[in-house]
């Protein structure tokens, strides 16, 4: 671990695997120099906390005579560290507080908050943020913790409010604190978490323009939330959008990139963009050169595309830079052959993994035996888990959903039902995906009662469905034109949260076929019409089914009505993925990929398990898009995939994002010191005169005021990094970037 200093009293322990901002740990006090209370009997204490001896740290502790406020924070931080649940370690710690005449401070409840919020649920974060609130001041950090509880809860409209009223604090007032990176960082990064990119980016703009600095981490973090939906495109653009401000990408930043296109799998885009990761870190920022990662994520791109040849020749640029496999790249290498159904290869690498020293993990075993399962040779797949089993690593519940899939795609499904069978009855771990090839696999065999006899089995072990196995249920009925049945099924899966996808409606378009001609069109109509008002999109196959069922020229009406309405009807066109003949557009990468082909039914879902949509309601604004529904073209493809450098840009060059068709909704705020269009310098003249007003009703100086207004207008992009660092206050507008967030996360857009 290593230790970022968050202030003069405390220090944060973080795990470099996480960019600082993007969560809290448990604070761990520190001693400075320049503390006069400072002992040799507390130095004792926190060096034996720091070294990770938190019995020893306790033992110490518990003997002590006399305690101040630091001392109780190293005995909370020792008995957690020893086990001790975090309620009782408060307790405790409560209880050394009152009985040496100590009132608990603020560092005291950050602590306790930071526990909570490793290892308590929300509920409990927020509990304790109350009885922080009723005892002493809230600071950032705490409510930084408890911006987090909320949107693990998913309640994103409480969430806005805080960050929210954050920012719109009264001076002197003693809640809410003002807002820091860290609570923009938090919540982009839970947009991330939740497939809402846009709204990630929609924050990331309300922070620029309320005049707080974006760091390298907030961009990153901007990015990631893209990467995660696979889309490099926009991934590539937020990256030119953190290059126009002058700020240098890390090498996280670019291996977020890199897992947009690994994700979309796009292996031209990845190579591409490490290519010029490369050409910059030797140009521009050699602290920033690729890494292990980038060289596993590029490898995996592969993998995913298909291309295995390509995924073993960046395995061995790795070689060449002087950087040493791990189990990842190992893996990685196996994973491509198996995808690509050649069992000999995946097992040879396999073979490779071992020779040089590294053991192979479930992972690597469990690539190899996917090998075999591809090809339906079962017995190959049980001789690789037997020897999974020799080496001392234990079977996974992906290991068993392999076997089950062996077994299935050799035909055999009463033995795969059987081994099922026998897993639940040993207590093996199993996961959805071994239930839901059984389900699909029943279904496509017309074997309905074995397939709800899966299901049945599934809930019976405390398996939780995800939307596959309700999409699969619903293609079993569909199958035989139950049309009610299917319709129980996705209102079942809309009972536990999760949002219909395309494979949801195609399995409804079907089962809807399958029925009478007097009654196809009075079933369908209300699914062709949720569909259209869906963030689905609307693809080639669903568009034929929807015509099919309602007449073209009914379809073509209804289509009609819902253009500009923000569901699919204004997403007919497929986004791009992975082809060698088709290009996407991205500002100074040329990403490329491949539309996978869109399946139907219970097998394409239960292919892969498809992300959930939660159900959000857009909010259109015109503040700055024009008119409502008109898309701008997108611009034509980059003929180079290069990252140049840039110039110093003017200072009214706008940082803001240029989609290719308008965002749904566009965040402005104040103050307005970096605002990016017409209408926000209108907006600065308002503010001017409001400003002027209110200094001659409080017989203010008005020359004062212009003298801020002309520094503030001084500020630009091009500021160096030390001036850009420094936050100027914020001044509140009736529209303001504070209220427009709440646009953007508030109840408008609360969770159906």
């Amino acid at each position: 671990c290593w230790f970022r200093p968050r202030s003069r009293k405390s220090m944060l322990v973080q795990t470099p695997l996480t960019p600082p901002g993007l969560g809290a740990d448990v604070v761990m006090p520190s001693i400075n120099e320049d503390t006069p209370t400072t002992t040799s009997f507390e130095a004792r204490a926190l060096e034996l906390l720091r070294l990770g001896d938190n019995a020893r740290a306790l033992e110490l502790l518990e003997g002590a005579d006399k305690f101040n406020i630091r001392l109780v924070n190293m005995l909370f931080t020792a008995l957690i560290g020893t086990g001790v649940g975090v309620d009782a370690a408060a307790v405790r710690a409560q209880q050394a507080c009152a009985a040496h005449g100590i009132a608990p401070n603020a560092s005291i409840f950050n602590n306790i908050l930071a526990a909570l919020d490793k290892a308590g649920p929300p509920e409990a974060v927020l509990a304790w943020l109350a009885k922080m609130r009723a005892a002493v001041p809230v600071t950032t950090t705490a409510a930084n913790i408890a911006l987090k509880a909320h949107l693990q809860r998913r309640d994103f409209g409480a969430a806005a409010e805080l960050l929210r009223s954050m920012m719109k604090r009264a001076a002197g007032a003693d809640y809410p604190p003002p807002p820091n990176e860290m609570s923009f960082n938090t919540v982009i990064s839970a947009l991330g978490d939740a497939a809402q990119p846009e709204r990630a980016e929609s924050v990331l703009s309300t922070m620029i323009d309320a005049g707080f600095t974006a760091s390298p981490v907030t961009f990153t973090a901007t990015i990631a939330a893209f990467a995660k939906q696979s889309r490099p495109a926009d991934a590539a653009r937020v990256l030119k959008r953190m290059l126009a401000a002058r700020l240098q990408p890390d090498t996280w930043c670019f291996n977020a990139v890199l897992s947009a296109y690994a994700n979309a799998a796009d292996p031209e885009g990845a190579r591409a963009t490490l290519a010029n990761f490369e050409a910059r870190a030797a140009e521009e920022c050699p602290n920033a050169a690729p890494d292990l990662v980038s060289y596993n994520t590029l490898m995996l791109a592969c993998a995913r595309g298909g291309r295995p040849a390509e995924a073993e020749d960046a395995f061995q640029k790795l070689l060449a830079r002087g950087l040493v496999p791990n189990e990842v790249s190992y893996s990685t290498a196996i994973s491509a052959h198996a995808r690509a159904g050649n069992a000999a290869a995946a097992q040879g690498w396999l073979d490779k993994m071992t020779a040089a020293g590294i053991a192979p993990d479930a992972v690597a075993f469990n690539a190899a035996c996917s090998a075999h399962a591809r090809l339906g040779d079962a017995a190959a797949a049980m001789r690789c888990v037997d020897a999974m089993r020799a080496a001392g690593v234990e079977p996974t519940a992906s290991t068993h959903a392999i076997l089950v899939n062996a077994l299935v795609k050799a035909g055999q499904l009463d033995a795969a039902s059987a081994s099922l069978q026998a897993l639940l009855v040993a207590g093996e771990r199993l996961s959805a995906p071994t239930f839901n090839t059984l389900i699909s696999a029943y279904g496509k065999a017309g074997r309905r009662p074995d397939a709800e006899a899966a299901f049945s089995a599934m809930l019976a072990a405390n398996v939780r469905p995800s939307l596959v196995t309700y999409n699969a249920l619903a293609s079993v009925y569909a199958l035989e034109g139950d049309i009610d049945a299917a319709e129980a099924a996705v209102h079942a899966a809309s009972q536990r949260g999760f949002a219909p996808d395309r494979f949801t409606y195609a399995a409804l378009f079907n089962a809807c076929e399958a029925l009478p001609a007097r009654d196809r069109r009075r079933r369908a109509v209300p699914h062709v019409t949720a569909l259209l008002s869906s963030r689905v999109e609307l693809t080639e196959r669903l568009r034929r089914s929807s015509a099919r069922l309602l007449g073209d020229d009914s379809f073509a009406a209804l289509l009609k009505s819902h253009r500009g309405s923000g569901g699919a009807a204004t997403r007919a066109a497929p986004r791009p993925r992975a082809s060698p003949s088709l290009r996407v557009d991205a500002p100074e990468f040329v990403p490329t990929g491949a539309e996978g082909a869109e399946g139907g039914g219970c097998s394409a879902g239960a292919a892969a398990e498809a992300g959930e949509d939660d159900g959000w309601t857009e909010v259109q604004t015109s503040r700055r898009g024009g008119r409502r529904g008109k898309a701008k073209p997108p611009p034509a493809a980059a003929a180079s995939a290069t990252i140049r450098k840039e110039k110093p840009p003017t200072p009214r060059t706008s940082t803001a994002p240029q989609p290719s068709a308008p965002s749904p909704v566009r965040l402005a705020g104040v103050p307005l010191t970096r605002s990016k269009s017409n209408r926000a310098r209108l907006l600065e003249l308002a503010q001017s005169v409001a400003a002027a007003e209110a200094g001659d009703a409080e017989g203010g100086s008005p020359a004062s005021g212009d003298g801020q207004r002309g520094s503030m207008r001084s500020r630009s992009v091009s500021s160096n990094l030390a001036d850009a660092l420094t936050v100027p206050p914020a001044v509140p507008l009736t529209r303001s970037a504070a209220s427009e967030l709440a646009i953007t996360l508030g109840d408008d857009m609360r969770l159906e």
